[in-house]
This record gives C-alpha cells, structure tokens and sequence, in this order.
C-alpha cells in the first residue's frame, strides 16, 4: 500500500491518498462489499462514473499490520468562486472483523478533519447505516451537524427475507391485484442490457422533462453500466406492453441490498395505465430475493417525510410528496441513515454559509452548488429552486 503514513499505534497506521495502486483499490472494494449494507458510492468503479462530471477522488485509509481495517473515499470537486469541496456519501467504512472499531473509527474522524482544514472550503459527510459511532466520531473532530443533503438520509426499505407470499400480502391492494393481472394485460418484465441504454436515456429525458431535474446523459449510463455491470453491483429491469418499453429502472446492488437509483418513464397514458413502473419493482424485488438479497431499497425518500412514514397513520401518508407516497405501496419500512454531519473550517467561510441559508437568494446560491456537486451538470439560476424541490429525493447521483 503506497502512500505517506502518520503513525497513530505501534500496530494501525493511516494513509492519505488520491491514487491508490490497483491491488490497494481491491482490497477497499473487498472491504466495501463485505459490509452487508454498504453502497456502491464507496466502490472504486464510483469515482471513475463520477469522474466524468468532474470530480476526482482521495482516499483516507486505515491499516492495521498489512491489512486494510477501514477508510473513507472521498469525493472532490472544485467550483468557481467557492472553491474545493468534498464529500463522503455512505462512508466510512470499518471493517466488522476488525478488533477495535472504535478505534478506526476515531482515526479516521480525526485524518479527515485534519485533510479537510488543509484540502477543502467545506467537506460534508453521511454515513452508511449502522455507523452511529462515525457520526459521533466525527462530531468529536470539529464536525457539526448538517442538511447539506450529500446523499438521501432516509429511504424506505423491503425485507426480501420473508416469502414471495408475504411480500404481496405487504404491497397496496392495488398492486396486490395488478400482481395477477400485469402479464394477461401484455406487460412482459425482462432484464435490460446495455443494448437498452438508448432507450433508458430517453425514458430518463422524458421523466427529467416532466418532474424538472437534469438527467444523465447517454455517456454517463454507458460508464456507470461498464464499470459496475460486470461485478454484478448495477441490473437494469425493463417493463415493456406488447414488446414496446415503457419504463426502465436502473438497480445498484452492493452487499445484501438492492437498491433503486434511476427510474424511467414513457408518459403516454398506456404505460400509466398499466402500472408498468409497479411492474418493474415487483418484478425486481422477486429477482432480488432469488437471488440472495435480503434488502430492495426504494432509493431516498425526503426529510419532510419521515415523521409522516414513521406514524404510519393514513392521513399522514396522503400528505406525502407524490415520489415518496408512491414508495409506500410496497410496504417497506422507513429507516435512517446516522446523521450527516459537515466541516466548514474557516470561519468566515462558515459564517457566510449560514448567513447565505437564511436569505431567498442565498438559498438559492447554496442550491445551485449542491446541484453542481450532485450531478455535475449546470443548472441556470432560474431554475434552481424548481430542481431542488422535485430532484432532491431520487438519490441518483449518490
């Protein structure tokens, strides 16, 4: 493992770098991928699809004797008239075989900190679900709490362990009932390939004109299909009426979970009518239990939400956003990740950051940056807002 070493024990040392050699990247993919729900925004194959929109990578890891224990990879962009920012969405990562967690977990708080002070205007942190202790951690470094919103902190989840039964007695009794009509009604579910991508990247242009975000382009889903497809960590479902597809959902897969990053959509009333997209999931979710799943992630719901999901009461339910209510017709259950937490080292950085949140303008400004730093494309001023409001909860970009 290359790179400059600080010393913190007579037996873990930390390293700090932006260009890991290949064997090293391989064992922080082993590393990521033996965590039972990890994400693939922390494999290598990440920053490589993120690379096109402009981000590089570095990488904070921790070594225990010649064996990787845990590490955090962060992702960099720099934006004009701001400056270098980072983010680490669902890391770090500790090693559930290692002796002393909290340990790393401390080690790892503290390089980033230190990276952060030295590297970035603001480095912004979420973490995977079940690292409270990162998040504490951190906090104890000089981070503080934050709702810079680097990836979704909240989604709704389906546990794939029960049987196929109990998973359609959990669905709303509309898709209960469409579970036995889909396939009499010519609507024929299939795995896609990367012959399908054309087509994926018009059904997404569809649904970003119709919901106002910006989609990734066609280079973009080709990238992430060659440098994650192979190693089985992306599947792509297509839902077609009579040969003809009209919905398609890009899948990650990492660890136990299955998780649903890009949606979509033909508009015509023939493809809503027949809940082609239900369609899709359910399908997914069958494949994902054959397959030895044992979570189907629904990709992100909003922070607004949750109170909502958490009382369960139907009421609260309708009241939801149109995404995140439609999430709930597959009875997952909401659950959250640790809180994310941010580090704004100068101070008068800081301070203008958070006078900035407290005007229209400045809401927007600070919009716009984290537009930039999700999905790399620009996004006029005008429409900021608009964007923020519909795109911030499909969690694609993460």
């Amino acid at each position: 493992m290359s790179g400059p070493h600080t010393p913190t024990t007579s037996s873990m040392s930390v390293v700090v770098c932006t260009t890991p050699n290949e064997s090293t990247l391989g064992e922080w993919d082993n590393l990521v991928c033996s965590n039972p729900l990890a994400d693939v925004a922390q494999l290598s194959a990440w920053t490589r699809i993120r690379g096109l929109v402009g981000y590089g990578a570095m990488y904070i890891l921790v070594v225990h004797g010649k064996r990787l224990v845990g590490g955090a990879q962060i992702m960099v962009r720099r934006i004009p008239g701001i400056g270098t920012l980072g983010y680490v969405p669902y890391g770090p990562v500790v090693s559930h075989a290692t002796e002393d967690p909290d340990s790393v977990h401390d080690m790892i708080a503290s390089a980033l900190a230190q990276l952060s002070r030295r590297r970035f205007r603001m480095l912004a942190v979420q973490p995977p679900e079940g690292a409270e202790r990162a998040s504490e951690a951190l906090l104890a470094h000089g981070f503080r709490d934050s709702d810079a919103d680097v990836a979704p902190a909240a989604s709704l989840r389906v546990d794939l362990r029960f049987d196929e039964d109990h998973l359609r007695r959990a669905l709303s009794k509309r898709l209960r009932t469409w579970t036995n009509a889909w396939e009499e009604r010519g609507v024929i579910v299939r795995r896609g390939n990367e012959q399908d991508l054309p087509t994926l990247a018009e059904l997404l242009a569809e649904t970003a004109e119709h919901q106002g975000f910006t989609p990734f382009d066609i280079e973009y889903l080709r990238a992430m299909y060659r440098e994650l497809a192979p190693a089985g960590h992306l599947v792509v479902f297509v839902g077609e009426v009579r040969g003809r597809p009209v919905a398609m959902t890009v899948f990650t897969a990492c660890g136990t979970v299955l998780k649903v990053r890009l949606l979509g959509l033909d508009r015509s009333d023939e493809g809503r009518r027949l809940n082609v997209p239900a369609a899709v999931y359910w399908n997914a979710m069958k494949w994902a239990k054959a397959s030895g799943y044992h979570w189907f992630d629904l990709g992100g719901v909003l922070p607004a939400s949750v109170p909502a999901l958490l009382s369960g009461g139907k009421g609260d339910l309708d009241a939801l956003s149109g995404p995140d209510r439609y999430k709930t017709r597959f009875g997952g259950r909401v659950f959250r990740y640790p809180p994310p937490v941010e580090l704004i080292p100068n101070p008068i950085v800081r301070a203008g950051y958070d006078m900035a949140r407290q005007t229209a303008a400045g809401r927007h400004l600070v919009a716009w940056a984290k537009r930039r730093c999700r999905a790399g494309n620009r996004v006029r001023p005008r429409s900021i807002g608009r964007t923020v409001r519909r795109g911030i909860a499909r969690g694609a970009s993460q």
